[in-house]
């Protein structure tokens, strides 16, 4: 057990010192057992975190797909990240980050110390060049600001690099689905025909300006970080799919097939959680559907 002072200094020295955002060994074990107990308590207390299949989560690297809830905020992630790490410490996860988030001054420094790396390729290599696992959201923003209608969909879009980077290091994909977190805020319109005239995607790699309703601002414009509501949360995570198992890796069919697998196992594990959701299994209290 990591005492407060311990995690406090640690916590204050990765906000402050220099650090390669994109290099795997930047994880600090220290800060992780010492933010992970606390973390978890949080999300148990604020959102009723449940994480279902931690079972299904193989030894060694694999790459895990979740959807991706609540805009910009990723408490909830993190609650799943500290819960998987006290089932199993011995086995750190890496999130490829978005620049937005890893980008910020100390906020990603520390991300970058609990196992956050700036999203590319190369940084994906590297982790499991070293046995690790590597979390990818690849609906990305477009996913992370959807219409709170679409809520209980997921939407990864054309986005396949994901399978080709499982192929390539013939890694398992593990399905992770999240509920709940995108109640904690109200997508109005995702605003894409705006960020086209805007050109975000040049200068902020975002594809959506989204019109939101969410604390502390009230109604806000843009991409932007806000204070989730306590609604209930549950994570689930399904058995490993081999990509290889659906051909050649070299054909574009595979990954296409293996793409389709994945989602389509997603939707189905949502909607059963969503179901759950409308047969009043969790409590109305907190705003939970």
């Amino acid at each position: 057990m990591i005492d407060t002072r311990t995690t406090v200094s640690h916590l204050a020295r990765a906000a402050t010192e220099p650090a390669d955002l994109s290099d795997p060994e930047g994880i600090d074990p220290v800060l992780i057992e010492g933010l992970a107990r606390p973390v978890d308590r949080l999300c148990r207390l604020w959102y009723g975190l449940e994480v279902q299949g931690l079972e299904n989560l193989p030894e060694g690297p694999a790459l895990l797909v979740g959807n991706h809830n609540s805009g910009s905020m990723f408490v909830e992630a993190m609650g799943v990240a500290a819960r998987a790490y006290l089932a199993h410490p011995e086995a750190p996860w890496h999130g490829l980050a978005h620049d937005a988030i890893i980008g910020l001054p100390a906020l990603g420094r520390v991300l970058h110390r609990l196992g956050a790396l700036r999203a590319s390729h190369e940084s994906a290599d590297a982790a499991f060049a070293r046995g690790r696992k590597v979390v990818v959201f690849p609906g990305g923003n477009r996913e992370a600001y959807r219409p709170f209608s679409h809520r209980y969909r997921v939407e990864m879009g054309d986005r396949r690099g994901f399978v080709k980077l499982a192929l390539r290091h013939g890694v398992p994909i593990v399905p992770m689905v999240f509920v709940g977190g995108h109640s904690g805020f109200v997508v109005l319109r995702d605003g894409q025909r705006l960020a086209r005239a805007l050109r975000a995607e040049k200068w902020l790699r975002s594809d959506t300006w989204p019109l939101w309703v969410g604390l502390p601002f009230g109604v806000f414009l843009g991409p932007g970080m806000h204070l989730p509501l306590p609604v209930k949360c549950i994570t689930s995570f399904l058995p490993p799919i081999d990509p290889a198992s659906f051909g050649d890796p070299d054909d574009p069919a595979t990954v296409e097939r293996a793409f389709q697998a994945v989602q389509d196992a997603m939707q189905v594990e949502m909607d059963r959680l969503a179901a759950e959701r409308r047969k009043g299994r969790w409590p109305l209290r907190r705003g939970r559907r």
